[in-house]
């Protein structure tokens, strides 16, 4: 599985956080955030008083990081400034991350940035790898991010893309919309070459070089020739080349949340081979269920994530279609994906995380224990999740149900095997006959001759001139009103069906109805009975 990585960069992180704790300063709050107002944050150094942070105003007044106080000054005689407090960033910083949970337990803030930057940002990488299509795709994943951080009053931008190295610096330079900086790589390597330089995080002297030879975006390196670059730059312009399109591994330091039904495993010598990597596995998961059992709690879904010595992952995700407490399950799903796991260099953390749980239905066990399993129920839901782990994610088992409605197109529904079940249909309402295939959608007739009622004699269906010898009916169906709100007028008559049985001159059974506004009335098809 291809993994991908979103990185939040919390452009005014310092000045948000004493925003968040005194709305005051600044003259913003989080409810109607103004920028009219520069303001900085300091920081006392051997050369000073620095500034090490500072709001949009302040930037468009001419104000950068690293800057000197008194020259600040000098520009804004009257600008506001705050000591700087890396307590309370680190705080604000740890309640991020717990909230940021919800959209992976894999975060690992920007170190780099915390502790050397001098502009006040911050940032965040969340492996977001086989999880974005539970918030309905990338795109919408990354504008629900952004829209959670900034209501809770932060400025920020995001990107999403396939290296950690691509993710940081779409955050940053990629031109599209907020919501749609995501990077595909080899695919999108145009837009990637017209990032500058300064995207591949090297240092101030390197990038200083790289600008008096003119190599002024990632274009102008990509094409050099290797020896070149390591001879006349350095090797830390390759590495970072190599892992922004991930030739190289990236090794980022993950914050794991105290969640209740997370495990992590660090290893001092680390796993070399399969067998010493499921012995650890099936502990660990032995615990986990352990776990759920005591609060009458099953997983519904699993993610196993085994982290390399040289910073690579393999990520390995199971979904059950009914919460389950047997570790023997899980591990017979997981053990068909286990061979995908290559240890490399050895495997030096294991992750095992269930980040779906759900109450377990109380139900009778074995006394002698001798089987998991206590009855048919549990077997077919086992089966179930053998079955659709073989078919894959994009197919789902179903079988036909009935639904509690007398329009015949939504009559039957493919009902999931272990989801819940639809409402059936009143065992004491009796309806007319119903066809025994449903022709969807239905299929236009033309009417070539009618009767003294108007009932149809002669038609034209799939080319075919069609006698109508013997005819039933109708049988009137109306719109579902509850469905129709919306409509002042109430007027339905058009979507009003007059359903006839007809039988043809081969002995066919059709379905026909009649639609539309009176003398303007459209005959269908809508199914065929036995026979």
């Amino acid at each position: 599985m291809q993994q991908r990585f979103l990185y939040l960069w919390l452009t005014q992180w310092k000045v948000d956080c004493h925003r968040i704790v005194s709305p005051a300063c600044g003259n913003e709050t989080r409810q109607s955030p103004k920028a009219d107002v520069p303001l900085i944050i300091t920081r006392v150094d051997p050369k000073g008083v620095l500034v090490c942070g500072l709001n949009g105003a302040a930037y468009q007044a001419g104000l950068h990081g690293a800057m000197r106080l008194s020259d600040a000054r000098s520009i804004l005689p009257d600008l506001t400034n705050i000591p700087e407090e890396p307590d309370r960033y680190q705080s604000e910083l740890t309640r991020l991350i717990q909230f940021m949970d919800r959209y992976s337990p894999w975060i690992a803030p920007d170190r780099m940035l915390h502790t050397q930057s001098l502009q006040g940002d911050a940032g965040l990488w969340l492996d977001i790898t086989g999880g974005s299509h539970l918030f309905g795709g990338e795109a919408a994943m990354l504008g629900q991010v952004l829209r959670d951080v900034q209501a809770r009053g932060m400025h920020a931008r995001a990107a999403i893309a396939d290296t950690a190295g691509a993710a940081w610096a779409a955050a940053r330079c990629h031109p599209d919309a907020p919501d749609q900086r995501i990077l595909h790589l080899p695919r999108d390597h145009t837009v990637a070459a017209r990032f500058p330089v300064s995207c591949l995080r090297l240092t101030d002297d390197i990038l200083t070089l790289l600008s008096r030879l003119g190599l002024k975006r990632l274009g102008d390196i990509a094409p050099l020739p290797r020896a070149n670059i390591t001879t006349r730059l350095g090797p830390d312009v390759l590495q970072r080349l190599d892992q922004f399109y991930g030739r190289l591994p990236e090794h980022l330091s993950f914050e794991l949340p105290e969640h209740r039904w997370l495990i992590g495993r660090n290893f001092g010598e680390p796993l070399g081979d399969a067998v010493t990597l499921a012995q650890a596995v099936e502990a660990m998961m032995a615990e986990l269920c352990e776990r759920l059992r005591g609060e009458n709690l099953g997983l519904r879904r699993v993610v196993l994530r085994c982290i390399q010595v040289d910073g690579h992952t393999h990520t390995i995700a199971v979904t059950t279609g009914s919460p389950c407490q047997i570790e023997l399950h899980i591990l017979l799903l997981l053990a068909e994906k286990m061979p995908g796991v290559d240890a490399g260099f050895g495997i030096e953390q294991i992750v095992l995380y269930a980040p779906w749980v759900e109450h377990v239905t109380f139900r009778q066990v074995r006394l002698d224990q001798k089987q998991d399993d206590s009855g048919g129920t549990i077997a077919l839901a086992q089966l179930v999740d053998r079955i659709t782990h073989h078919l894959g994610a994009d197919d789902t088992l179903f079988y036909p149900g009935h639904h509690a409605s007398h329009l015949p197109e939504r009559a039957a529904v493919r009902q999931a095997v272990a989801g819940p079940v639809k409402p059936m249909r009143l065992d004491n309402v009796s309806l007319p006959r119903r066809p025994v295939r449903l022709i969807d959608p239905p299929e236009p007739v033309d009417i070539l001759a009618r009767s003294d009622t108007g009932t149809p004699i002669r038609l034209r269906w799939r080319k075919m001139i069609v006698e109508i010898l013997r005819a039933e009916g109708p049988e009137r169906i109306c719109p579902e009103w509850w469905e129709h709100l919306d409509r002042h007028d109430f007027s339905l008559s058009q979507q009003t069906r007059d359903y006839f049985r007809v039988c043809d001159q081969k002995g066919r059974m059709l379905w026909l109805f009649r639609s539309g506004s009176f003398g303007q009335d459209i005959w269908s098809v809508h199914g065929l009975f036995g026979g």
